[in-house]
């Protein structure tokens, strides 16, 4: 389900850092916010849902360099799940109030951040996240502008290396069109796994097939096709990597009529077949459980 998140700021502070650890038990139900959220996986798998793209998620410590960052703009409906390993799951979120940025950056209602970056705009941006946490540890009577010229700094990082023009990016066009994508979403997360096509969606929801395209087209940048085979795919390589299924029933429990389907899309959106992204990952895995974890100091 799609809700809306009222972010509350860390005393007077235009912020909430959260410090998350082993706390992500399950999926973050889909939902959205206005402020602008960072999410920094440290720690652990897992995969994050932002306005109908997903992006797996492979959390490394500062020191190991990492993957990337995520910056989930405001009003973006999104939602983050881990995976299940015996990896610690950690990491940061910060939460920035969108009229706080109005006053930074005054034409910010023109650009949106970008969702993903590149690793060595994430690398940078982590090493800000850090420090800004050591800063909230310090004993200064000054901490608040301390805490305060370290946003700044982020703040106009990111203006400077993480933004496109709103014309590019996804955009949600009102409040009845949000609620209306909202339901449609969730309807397809409920049934993901039937034999369900663009016409069992409109018919669902009493809409055309042109009209339900262009919601998504509008609001989610994407076409239905596209978001109900991401949503499968999603849930297929979590099988791949948690069981020892075979790969028709993976297929057949995920949507797909067969295997040769399931290959297909798998190559599309990771270049290569189900059997060998198992394979892959579980090595991977294995790699990823002999190593030796920290948790924050």
């Amino acid at each position: 389900m799609v809700k809306y998140e009222k972010i509350e700021s860390d005393g007077k502070l235009p912020i909430k850092l959260i410090r998350f650890i082993n706390d992500l038990n399950g999926p973050i139900e889909k939902h959205w916010h206005n402020s602008i959220e960072i999410v920094v996986p440290l720690s652990g798998k897992g995969s994050a849902w932002i306005n109908g793209k997903t992006y797996d998620y492979v959390g490394m410590n500062l020191n190991e360099g990492g993957h990337d960052i995520f910056i989930v703009n405001s009003k973006s409906i999104h939602s983050f799940e881990s995976y299940k390993e015996d990896i610690p799951y950690y990491g940061y979120v910060l939460q920035i109030n969108y009229d706080f940025l109005k006053t930074v950056y005054f034409q910010i209602d023109q650009i949106n951040f970008i969702q993903h970056p590149g690793h060595q705009i994430s690398r940078k941006v982590k090493q800000m996240i850090w420090e800004l946490d050591e800063t909230y540890q310090c004993q200064s009577e000054y901490k608040n502008a301390l805490i305060m010229s370290k946003i700044y700094e982020i703040i106009f990082y990111l203006l400077e290396n993480a933004t496109s023009s709103k014309e590019n990016c996804v955009e949600n066009k009102s409040e009845k069109n949000k609620k209306r994508i909202t339901e449609i979403v969730n309807y397809i997360g409920q049934h993901y796994q039937d034999d369900l096509c663009i016409q069992d969606i409109a018919n669902h929801f009493s809409i055309s097939n042109n009209h339900l395209s262009k919601l998504f087209k509008e609001n989610l940048n994407i076409t239905v096709k596209t978001y109900l085979t991401s949503v499968r795919i999603k849930y297929v390589k979590k099988d791949l990597l948690e069981t020892d299924l075979p790969l028709i029933d993976i297929a057949i429990s995920n949507g797909f009529p067969n295997l040769k389907s399931l290959n297909r899309e798998m190559e599309k959106a990771c270049n290569m077949t189900a059997s060998k992204y198992r394979k892959t990952v579980k090595k991977v895995k294995n790699m990823w459980n002999n190593r030796i974890w920290h948790k924050f100091g």
